[in-house]
């Protein structure tokens, strides 16, 4: 008797949504985010907390210039992944969709903050 396999079924659209990322670019935009999350809260801490001087400019104290723009590169490279894996490799995960509107939101501070608003 020859028992062969049978393909996998393609997972339901609930599977989909509620689920892990099935992509390679879906997990990169979730990793991604979770860099975002977890240099964001440093850099609050070490500006608040450990280090409270004033900065005559954005780059006269390193560490708080790299937390913050390493945060703000990894939301906007997440959300970019996102992107991507949402419109060509048909990622619809929840976790997907969050990081692009967490990349979104970082993209819309940026440029309110470069642009004095």
């Amino acid at each position: 008797m020859n028992i062969s396999p049978t393909p996998a079924a393609p997972r339901s659209l609930w599977l989909r949504l509620v689920g892990l990322p099935c992509t390679r670019s879906g997990w990169w935009s979730v990793s991604l985010a979770i860099v975002f999350v977890v240099l964001f809260p440093l850099w609050i801490l070490y500006s608040l907390r450990l280090r409270p001087m004033p900065r005559p400019t954005f780059f006269s104290d390193p560490l708080h210039a790299c937390l913050l723009l390493s945060a703000a590169a990894a939301a906007i490279a997440g959300g970019i992944a996102g992107l991507y894996a949402f419109a060509f490799s048909r990622e619809r995960s929840v976790a997907v969709i969050l990081s692009i509107l967490l990349g979104a939101f970082v993209v819309y501070w940026t440029i309110g903050e470069l642009l004095g608003g």
